[in-house]
């Protein structure tokens, strides 16, 4: 009798666990609180920040705010889940034409679980590979709200 009461005690417990192992990494994934990209040169300045159902979209200082729907915030977040946040500002940019001015000087920053991780700097259209559909998704997303 004694060993069944163990055993039934072991397995709830390694029950429990999992259970708290898979509502740990849900809240991870809900932790995502914002990314921005920001895009520079001299005459112009480009701040982008997606967040959950919004868009905050700012050239040269002239904001717009829009909505957005919850699937491409979804895209947003599994295309960050994707990438080493803690190694992205070290990140080596693959073309240097921002140094010329011949291309805007370009960064995105990833805020989640209340920490800011920031890209190191590459040119506008060109990322780094590890964060080329973030770019991309994003680049769709403003192309798609500036149509409309």
């Amino acid at each position: 009798m004694r060993y069944i009461i163990i055993i039934t005690s072991m397995i709830l417990f390694i029950i429990s666990s999992c259970k708290t192992n898979i509502t740990s990494n849900e809240k991870t994934i809900l932790k995502i609180e914002k990314v921005s990209l920001s895009e520079r040169t001299r005459g112009t300045i480009r701040d982008i920040t997606l967040s959950n159902g919004k868009l905050i979209y700012s050239i040269n200082g002239n904001i717009n705010s829009q909505e957005i729907p919850q699937n491409d915030w979804s895209k947003i977040v599994e295309y960050v889940e994707e990438i080493n946040t803690e190694g992205i500002s070290k990140l080596e940019a693959p073309t240097t034409k921002r140094f010329s001015d011949a291309a805007l000087a370009s960064h995105i920053t990833i805020t989640k679980n209340g920490s800011d991780y920031q890209s190191s700097t590459f040119d506008s259209g060109n990322p780094p590979l590890e964060l080329k559909k973030l770019y991309d998704e994003i680049q769709r997303i403003i192309q798609t709200k500036k149509s409309r």
